[in-house]
């Protein structure tokens, strides 16, 4: 949404996003993540795939709510994982679940889509 002289209404971008209707697309999008993820994430016990959760989130700054993908606490090494250490190759599988999906812009290391 546009108002005159070019800039956006904060108001109005954020009043669309917080939607029921785009947040429940946001919502399936991070569950549809998820999923692929925890197909891709490599299994020993199982924890790493377990651990792959979806976490709501807000920006501080613009009031907008999301959803981010990423390890709990009790996968705390799914980014050594992901991307691998000096003793063992990497094995992503959150990264490339977010961009089959589409989230190749917003990908950030830590695992936060």
């Amino acid at each position: 949404m546009r108002l005159d002289k070019g800039r956006s209404d904060p108001a109005a971008v954020r009043e669309i996003a917080n939607s029921p209707e785009v947040q429940a697309v946001a919502r399936d999008l991070a569950n549809a993540i998820r999923r692929d993820a925890r197909r891709l994430a490599p299994k020993k016990s199982g924890r790493l795939r377990r651990g792959i959760k979806v976490e709501e989130i807000t920006d501080l700054r613009t009031g907008i709510e999301g959803f981010a993908v990423g390890w709990d606490d009790s996968a705390f090494y799914g980014q050594l994982v992901e991307e691998g250490t000096e003793g063992t190759p990497p094995r992503p599988h959150l990264v490339p679940a977010a961009i089959k999906h589409g989230a190749g812009g917003s990908v950030r290391p830590g695992g936060a889509v």
